[in-house]
């Protein structure tokens, strides 16, 4: 009888050693955009958690590394990395990444100084105004005459949200998520209001680079999961951990 039980030790431990050789690894990286990506908290923000849950549940080993922008995004496309957890597709991204379909909406919304008066109803509202976007993040207002508006490109949200305070802006396009975040943890927040009609909504995916072979793999495997947890409930705790919505 010891003799069985020693050979079924043996046979358990040597499963666990071949499962853990088959799981495929899989490095993951983003850059920091709070609340999506906060390298400051556990899980690294909830589309860290949301994207890397995902791919665990699909069989893979998930190492993660946060690091600046767009030197996170160039070493996704020259194979460093294997998948960017934050991406929005552009056609040029999309000559070296393979792209999931969107797992959360994001809503470009218009940020203003409340003593403005400022409103957005219609383009036409934007004419002659200067809008602050952040450079070479995809948050250019694609598919929006900007004829008569002053677009601006700055490094951040950030910087955008402090020449807006400044006088030297008139509105900041950025992520609803991402402007309240940023105004919240400002000491003026009540200087700011987001304004309620979007600009534009685009849809926040995940990037794999074409330097794997198996990159269609990966964001099909990627997407039935994103499904189960919307089915499972377990998309939505995760989003209630980090206390967003979808």
């Amino acid at each position: 009888m010891k003799m069985y039980y020693a050979l079924a030790a043996l046979a358990f431990s040597l499963c666990v050693s071949i499962c853990a050789a088959d799981a495929d690894e899989l490095r993951l990286t983003a850059s920091d955009w709070r609340p999506y990506v906060d390298s400051r908290v556990q899980r690294s923000g909830f589309a860290v958690a949301l994207v890397s849950r995902a791919l665990e549940r699909a069989g893979y080993d998930v190492s993660i590394d946060i690091g600046p922008w767009p030197q996170t995004l160039e070493d996704t496309i020259a194979g460093k990395y294997d998948v960017f957890a934050t991406l929005w597709f552009t056609d040029e991204r999309a000559k070296s990444i393979v792209f999931s379909e969107p797992y959360i909406k994001n809503e470009m919304a218009l940020v203003r100084r409340s003593d403005s008066g400022i409103r957005f109803r219609e383009r036409e509202d934007l004419l002659g105004l200067k809008i602050g976007i952040v450079d070479d993040f995809a948050y250019n207002p694609e598919g929006v005459d900007t004829t008569g508006i002053d677009i601006v490109s700055s490094g951040s949200v950030t910087e955008n949200i402090a020449q807006l305070r400044d006088g030297e802006l008139d509105l900041v396009l950025a992520d609803r998520r991402v402007a309240l975040t940023e105004i919240n943890d400002s000491a003026l927040a009540k200087l700011f209001d987001v304004l309620p009609n979007p600009l534009i909504t685009r849809g926040l995916r995940i990037g794999v680079s074409k330097q794997r072979d198996d990159a269609d793999t990966i964001v099909a495997a990627f997407e039935a999961e994103i499904a189960k947890m919307r089915e499972d409930g377990s998309f939505n705790a995760i989003l209630a951990t980090f206390r967003v919505s979808d």
